[in-house]
C-alpha cells in the first residue's frame, strides 16, 4: 500500500512539473544547444553551415565593435542601476506611509507602465523627446531655453533610454520593495522610537539592513534587465546616433539578422551569457545572497 501511495505522489509530481519542463526544454534548452552548435559553424541562416571550429570566437575577440558594444552596455547599466533601486524604494516608502492618502490608486497609476509593451514605451518616450515636435523640447523652449538634440547627442540619447527604462519598470520594483517593507516587524520601529531614534536613524539602522534580501533581488533583476535592454533602444534610438547606443543585444541582432552571420552571433551570445553569469555570481557573493546582517 505504501508503494502505491509513493507511486501516486511521484506521478502527480511529474504531471505538475511536466508542462514547465516541456516549455523550458523547447524555449531554453533546445535554443541553447542549437546556439552552441551554430557557434562552431559559419551558418548563414539558410543553406551554409560548415564547421569552422573556434574561428567565430577568435573573430569576436579581434572585433573592436564587440568590445565597444560591451563597454557601452556596462556604462549604461552602471548609469541606470542606482535609479532602478533608489526611486522604487522611495516610492514604496511613500505609498505605504500612513500620511499618504489614496494609496491603492497611487500604486495602480505607478504600476500601469509595467503593463505596456517595451516597444510602445520606447515609441512614446521618443515622441516626448522628439527634437522638433516633442513635449519636452516644447516646454524647454517655452521657458526661454534652446531645444536639445536628444537623439543626436550620445549622452542625451542614453539618458532618454535610461529615463524610459526606469519609468517603465518603476511600478514593478515598487511592488517588490513594498513586499519587503511589509514583512519588517513593526516592533523594531516601536523599540527604536522608545530609544529616541528618529525616522532617518530608523531608516538606515532598521529598514535598509532588513531590506537586504529584497535589495539583492532588485539589484540582480535590474542588472540583468539593463544588460539585455533591446526593445526600448529600438523604439527610441535604434542604436544611434551612429553606434553610440548600440548595446550588446543590438550588436548580436545586427550580426545575426542583418549581416546573416548566425554562427558569429551565436558565439557572441554564448560569450555574453558567460559574462552575465559571472556578473550575477559576483553580485551574489558580494551581497552574500541578500543575507540579513
Amino acid at each position: 500500500m505504501g508503494r502505491v501511495n509513493i507511486f501516486r505522489h511521484t506521478r502527480a509530481f511529474w504531471l505538475f512539473v511536466a508542462p514547465c519542463l516541456i516549455l523550458f526544454s523547447i524555449f531554453f534548452l533546445l535554443p541553447l544547444l542549437l546556439s552552441i552548435g551554430f557557434s562552431f559553424t559559419n551558418y548563414d541562416g539558410w543553406k551554409r553551415a560548415d564547421f569552422v571550429g573556434v574561428e567565430n570566437y577568435a573573430v569576436i575577440f579581434r572585433d573592436v565593435n564587440f568590445f565597444g558594444a560591451l563597454g557601452r552596455t556596462f556604462g549604461y547599466t552602471l548609469f541606470s542601476l542606482p535609479f532602478k533601486v533608489i526611486f522604487p524604494l522611495l516610492v514604496a516608502l511613500l505609498v505605504i506611509s500612513p500620511r499618504v492618502a489614496v494609496k491603492n490608486a497611487a500604486r495602480t497609476m505607478i504600476y500601469i507602465p509595467v503593463l505596456l509593451s517595451a516597444l510602445v514605451v520606447g515609441i512614446t518616450i521618443n515622441w516626448m523627446f522628439s527634437q522638433e515636435y516633442g513635449l519636452v523640447n516644447f516646454l524647454i523652449s517655452r521657458i526661454g531655453f534652446k531645444p536639445l538634440e536628444w537623439a543626436l547627442n550620445p549622452v542625451l540619447a542614453m539618458f532618454v533610454i535610461s529615463f524610459a527604462s526606469n519609468w517603465a519598470s518603476l511600478g514593478f520594483y515598487m511592488i517588490i520593495f513594498i513586499g519587503g517593507l511589509n514583512i519588517i516587524p513593526r516592533e523594531l520601529y516601536e523599540a527604536a522610537s522608545i530609544d529616541g531614534a528618529n525616522g532617518v536613524n530608523a531608516f538606515f539602522r532598521i529598514t535598509l539592513p532588513m531590506l537586504r534580501p529584497t535589495m539583492f533581488l532588485a539589484i540582480l533583476l535590474s542588472t540583468i534587465n539593463l544588460l539585455k535592454e533591446y526593445a526600448l533602444v529600438q523604439g527610441i534610438t535604434q542604436g544611434g546616433p551612429g553606434l553610440r547606443t548600440t548595446y550588446i543585444i543590438q550588436y548580436i541582432f545586427d550580426k545575426g539578422f542583418k549581416q546573416m552571420q548566425y554562427g558569429t552571433a551565436s558565439a557572441i551570445s554564448l560569450v555574453v551569457m558567460v559574462i552575465f553569469g559571472v556578473i550575477a555570481y559576483l553580485q551574489y557573493r558580494v551581497n552574500k545572497g541578500g543575507e540579513v546582517l
